[in-house]
């Protein structure tokens, strides 16, 4: 090893031993979270194929039902007043198919053209009042 400790230039995390430091955040996000409309669902990088290439899978989320989510009559059927409390059990399925997305001048999209953003920590939202 070069370096006794590594970071990234950009957002200066602290990643240990290694040959070389991170020029930018997303050579080195965990996880990356797929944006769909108002929904966001978690996926997890398995491999960095390339600057340019990530591999990742979908991850299980459950939703926490500790938090009493209040349905009040309007919109379609329902509107949730505080949806924006949810609380989500995110853990890995070693079963999900991996996928490959790529960087492009519309950010991290997979080959169907959905969004992905990368992130230290996976993430979960179901818009209810959608």
């Amino acid at each position: 090893m070069k370096f006794q400790n590594t970071f990234c230039s950009q957002c200066g995390g602290e990643f240990g031993p290694g040959d070389h430091g991170y020029s930018h955040c997303r050579n080195h996000q965990k996880f990356a979270n797929h944006l769909g409309y108002s929904d966001i669902d978690p996926y997890e990088v398995v491999k960095v194929v390339s600057d340019k290439t990530l591999e990742v899978r979908e991850m299980n989320a459950e939703r926490d039902k500790s938090v009493e989510l209040e349905f009040h009559v309007g919109g379609f059927s329902a509107h949730c007043s505080n949806q924006r409390d949810q609380k989500w059990h995110i853990t890995s399925d070693e079963t999900a198919p991996v996928i490959r997305i790529r960087w492009g001048k519309h950010g991290w999209q997979d080959a169907y053209g959905r969004s992905f953003r990368l992130s230290h920590k996976p993430a979960k939202f179901h818009d209810y009042n959608f």
